[in-house]
């Protein structure tokens, strides 16, 4: 099912007023029976770490964290000793135009600040099984989701 709640837009990154986004996982936002989504990030053009591309923490989307591990806003706080070994597994998905990149919502992942002189854009869409239903009254639900099938 493709959630048209979440996601399913362009994602900009102008280096006039871009800023850097924390360390976060998507499943903050939403809300679902479980929490198993995936989103799926296309970019439109060169995403490196100088224009802002994605920084992942690879496999943290298994990772459990403690409540004491995340500030209110529910971004990792990278003065808590024990995500420091998690932010150094940090790797940056610097990806060419067309290229596409899966990942859970329980991913840790940031993005640094544009530095250049040209927006980077990406399409960013994001999945769950029809057996994973968005929770009734909450932001999740506002939009029907579609479903996707192969004929």
């Amino acid at each position: 099912m493709l959630s048209q709640a979440h996601h399913n837009c362009v994602m900009t990154k102008n280096p006039a007023y871009s800023s850097v986004t924390n360390w976060h996982r998507d499943i903050r936002y939403w809300s679902f029976d479980k929490p198993d989504l995936v989103s799926v990030w296309l970019a439109l053009g060169e995403e490196q770490i100088k224009n802002g591309c994605l920084l992942l923490l690879p496999g943290s989307h298994r990772t459990e964290v403690r409540p004491d591990q995340l500030d209110t806003a529910q971004f990792l706080r990278p003065d808590v000793a024990d995500n420091r070994d998690l932010l150094r597994t940090q790797i940056a998905a610097e990806l060419h135009a067309g290229d596409v990149l899966f990942f859970h919502c329980r991913l840790f992942h940031a993005a640094g600040h544009n530095q250049t002189t040209e927006t980077k854009l990406s399409v960013v869409h994001t999945y769950h099984a029809a057996d994973n239903h968005p929770l009734p009254g909450t932001r999740s639900a506002a939009l029907p989701d579609l479903l996707l099938s192969i004929e």
